[in-house]
Order: C-alpha cells, then structure tokens, then sequence
C-alpha cells in the first residue's frame, strides 16, 4: 500500500519510521541535519542496541562535516548499533525500518523540514515475504547502493547470551571503523555560537513575556480563582505536565530545546489539550487557536 505525503504529514511519516524500527533503520539523505524531534527520537536507540542504524550520505568532496552537521555527526557516533556509508554522487532521499518507507525529495536536514515545499511516497509492505512492490523494490535497490558505498564509521555492539540462550545481555559496542575527522571549532566561533543561543533562548522568553502580558492585565481585574488548573501536556512529546504556558515541555524535552531556543519552531501537540497538531504549536504559541478561549482562565 502506498500513499502520497506533504507538508507537516511528511515530517510525520519519517518520525514514525523511526519510532517503529524493531531490527533496523536506514537514513538515506545526502545533506544531514537533525532537527530537535529527530534528535529526540534517534537518542532513544542508545538504548535499543539491537536496531542497526544505517547512515547514507554524500555529496561533501570526501570531507564528510561539510554535508553533515558536525553535532549530528558526533551525535550518531555514540550509537551503540551504527554504520555510516558514503557516496560522492548520491542525490536521492530515502529512510526506510523493516516494515515501511519513504521515497521523498526532502533531506534529512532541519531547513528542508522547516521551509521547503517537498513531497514524498509511503510504502508498507504486505508482509515479510512479499517480493514485489514499491517497498520491496525500492528496499532492494538502496540495500544493493549501500553495499557498494564506502563505509567511513561503523560501531558494533557485543551481546552475552544467559539461560541456555533464552536472554542476552548487552556486553559493550567496539567502534571498528573510523574515518570520520572533524575539525575543533576555533574559540572564537564556539563563543559566537554561545552567544547566539543565549540571544535565542533570551527573545523566545521576551516574547512569550509579550504574549502573556495583555492577558495578565487582563486577569488582575477578575476576582482570584479557587479552583486548580488542568493538567497540561508537554508541546514535543505529548506527555501530561503542569500546566505553564511559560515553560509548556517536559524537562528532558526544554533541555533539548534549550540547546537552540527558537521560540518559533514548530511543536507536535497543544499545551492545553494535548491533541496532536504537528506545527501548529511552537514555544512562544503553545496552545491551539481553537482552544485559546478556554485556557485564558488558567493562564497566570
């Protein structure tokens, strides 16, 4: 079964990818960027060491930071099951777990995501046997490119089979393959980085303070409310939280967010109803249009 994505759905599609790979993952993208959802989502397979994660890149002149950002680079490398491959002319985007995948135009990278108008087509195979379709034939046909890629990292893990075989232990991951350099930073630019996260994470909060501020002045006039306010739901993950339209993520999902602070970047739920609505919510405009009206009450 196949079916033609855009727009936020396309976003989507590649998160479920992830999310579902149960023995292997593969991220065909020339260009590698990771967004904070894809950053979320790929940090869980420290964990599960027994999905192989297979990277396919290119296009950077054989000097591979150019074409992938250095902090997802160093990100992947701690993967406990990973390999990454690389081929100079590579042009095509597919990414793909062993039940489902996508043949899209759009990179693996965050302004892609954000900006572009991209489109892809989602395939499901039938079952495990199936030898025919557009999920098989396209499966086949990045497996064969992989195999004849130049792999330029590859992590192996190592696993201890206990009671006669029945359970395995995860005993440690060697890195075999290294051939991945990259470059120090010079001071000047970590520091030019520092700063321009700090004023991110500055005008995010300044914003949110504008926002908030009418309905506050608002709020003074009303006699105090006695009864509690809901519970709220984290913008990123979707998880129940206190509801704070000042800080409206979990602490594992702020901290990644903090990294960049962009007040505007687009979320996957509503702050106050925890329904999904991938993009329509950001930091600085956590709760949906529609629901704006009923959280006024609550909002401090």
């Amino acid at each position: 079964m196949s079916k033609f994505l855009h727009g936020h759905a396309l976003n989507a599609s590649i998160e479920k990818i992830i999310q579902e790979a149960e023995s292997q993952l593969i991220l065909v993208s020339p260009f590698i960027k990771l967004n904070h959802r894809y950053l979320d989502e790929l940090g869980e397979f420290l964990e599960r060491r027994k999905v192989k994660i297979t990277v396919f890149f290119g296009k950077s002149d054989g000097q591979y930071h150019k074409s992938f950002d250095v902090e997802a680079l160093k990100f992947l490398k701690r993967m406990p099951n990973i390999k990454i491959v690389y081929d100079e002319r590579l042009h095509a985007k597919f990414y793909a777990n062993e039940k489902c995948s996508l043949l899209t135009s759009m990179n693996l990278y965050d302004y892609s995501q954000d900006n572009n108008i991209e489109v892809g087509v989602e395939s499901t195979r039938a079952g495990w046997m199936q030898s025919e379709g557009l999920d098989h034939d396209s499966y086949s046909y990045f497996e064969t490119a992989i195999s004849k890629a130049k792999v330029v990292f590859e992590r192996v893990p190592t696993f201890k089979k206990k009671l006669l075989g029945l359970k395995e232990t995860y005993e440690g991951s060697e890195t075999v393959i290294d051939e991945i350099v990259i470059p120090e930073p010079s001071p000047a630019k970590v520091r030019s980085k520092e700063k321009k996260a700090a004023k991110k994470v500055e005008k995010a909060s300044q914003e949110g303070e504008r926002i908030k501020r009418p309905l506050q002045a608002k709020s003074k006039a009303k006699a105090p409310r006695q009864d509690e306010p809901p519970m709220g739901y984290c913008i990123r993950t979707g998880e129940p939280i206190p509801f704070d339209v000042k800080r409206p993520l979990s602490d594992k999902a702020f901290n990644s967010w903090s990294q960049f602070g962009d007040g505007s970047y687009p979320e996957a739920y509503c702050h106050f109803s925890g329904e999904e609505c991938v993009g329509e919510t950001s930091y600085d405009r956590p709760i949906l249009r529609k629901n704006w009206r009923k959280a006024k009450k609550w909002i401090k």
